[in-house]
């Protein structure tokens, strides 16, 4: 079977697409790989990530660093910006699909550039794409449904919205990251009910992680918090705010991408709390290192607002890198994240969002009492083993294709050994 999976950004910074696609290719299907290419340097990320993988790549590449190429995204970046005008005057579905994606034409060429007997898009901006793709070959199309784009102050969401009832009904399956973003989609457009695919990892990713059980304890509590980029508008003033509380006991890592600006307001803002010099501040990492980095801290933090009708339904992949990196959870009590630690509630806590002293109450209680603590990152580590990862999870996403009972058993037994 041949598959073609579209994506709106590159591989190296979409971990959903690229777990799809191992399995795929894993199974014995010819897997090819059609994306935007949406940021300086990071094709050499995607280099990377190629050589461990037996999957094609075929980018279409918003820079460059020839004059060809500059003409080429400068045409592409001012076609949107036209769409987006024209749409604002005139709501025609052309119109929002091409102010949705920037290299649209360009894309549908590449999706379509060769036979294949399903088509999965990865993100609604792409829809378009896929669907004219698995048109041009009769293809099946498939929909992974990442983010709820098309929610009130989402970029473009009245587009977005226009994209999802054009294109869900043409979908044979659509995938989410929760049952409660799964149900709201049901309300919203009446479709069948969307599979439930989390953002987990395969445990691989932790291979030689030594389980919480063995580790030494850490004084003072080593908090953990990672993400694509930092900023201060993604929760942490709550955790500063805690820390401060918690006079020293309490020493926080920040990973992602951050410029120059945005580290020194996260450090001004440290600084105010209190916190000056127990803030670390820390590099993105490869995708595939990322988990066996956490080993060396103690809590991992999902700090998305419940009053974000995107981040409030999902569920990011932080909270099971964590798990299957066996650190405890601490966690807002938002809908996505309360579908979790309500099936694991030894893992860690919920705490109301904005609320730095239950927070601080809450990781108060693991300081004082280290049994509690090592319970709870042992339970996240085994949750993300018996449940939360991607060795369980790709079944459900194989059962998608026909049901490919010889590949799912195969995996089954890999499983269990």
């Amino acid at each position: 079977m041949r598959i073609c999976l579209v994506g709106a950004t590159n591989p190296c910074h979409n971990p959903r697409l690229v777990r799809e696609a191992d399995t795929l290719v894993r199974v014995g299907y010819a897997v090819r790989v059609a994306a935007v290419g949406a940021g300086k340097g990071l094709e050499q990320r995607d280099e990377r990530l190629l050589r461990t993988r037996g999957w094609q790549l075929e980018r279409v590449d918003l820079h460059s660093d020839v004059w060809a190429g500059k003409l080429r995204s400068a045409w592409m970046r001012g076609r949107r910006r036209l769409a987006s005008a024209a749409f604002q005057q005139v709501k025609w579905a052309r119109f929002a699909e091409y102010s949705s994606c920037t290299s649209l034409p360009e894309l549908t060429r590449l999706a379509s550039a060769q036979p294949a007997d399903w088509i999965i898009a990865h993100t609604q901006t792409v829809l378009p794409a896929a669907a004219a793709a698995a048109k041009r070959w009769n293809a099946r199309l498939g929909f992974d449904c990442e983010d709820l784009l098309s929610e009130p102050g989402a970029t473009s969401c009245e587009a977005i919205r226009m994209i999802e009832r054009q294109y869900f009904p043409e979908c044979q399956y659509i995938s989410v990251t929760s049952n409660c973003m799964g149900a709201h989609l049901v309300k919203a457009y009446g479709i069948v009910e969307p599979v439930v695919l989390h953002n987990v990892f395969p445990v691989s990713l932790a291979d030689g992680l030594t389980p919480p059980r063995a580790r030494a304890i850490h004084s003072p509590l080593r908090v953990h918090w990672v993400s694509q980029t930092l900023g201060v508008d993604r929760g942490l003033q709550d955790i500063f705010e805690a820390s401060a509380c918690l006079k020293g006991e309490v020493e926080l890592h920040l990973r992602g991408h951050a410029s120059e600006g945005q580290k020194a307001t996260i450090l001004q803002l440290a600084e105010r709390c209190g916190m000056a010099g127990i803030v670390k501040l820390h590099p993105l990492m490869e995708h595939d290192e990322v988990i066996k980095s956490m080993g060396a801290y103690d809590v991992g933090l999902a700090l998305e607002r419940p009053d974000n009708p995107n981040y409030g339904r999902t569920i990011t992949n932080k909270v099971f890198s964590y798990m299957l990196a066996g650190l405890a959870i601490a966690a807002t009590d938002t809908p996505g994240q309360r579908e979790i630690l309500d099936q694991v509630p030894t893992a860690g806590f919920l705490y109301p969002a904005g609320n730095s002293t239950v927070l601080a109450e809450k990781l108060g209680n693991w300081i004082n009492n280290p049994g509690l603590l090592l319970t709870a990152k042992q339970a996240a580590w085994d949750a993300a083993r018996s449940k939360f990862c991607w060795d369980v999870e790709e079944r459900r996403f194989l059962q998608l294709f026909g049901g490919l009972p010889n590949a799912v058993g195969e995996i089954a037994k890999a499983t269990r050994r």
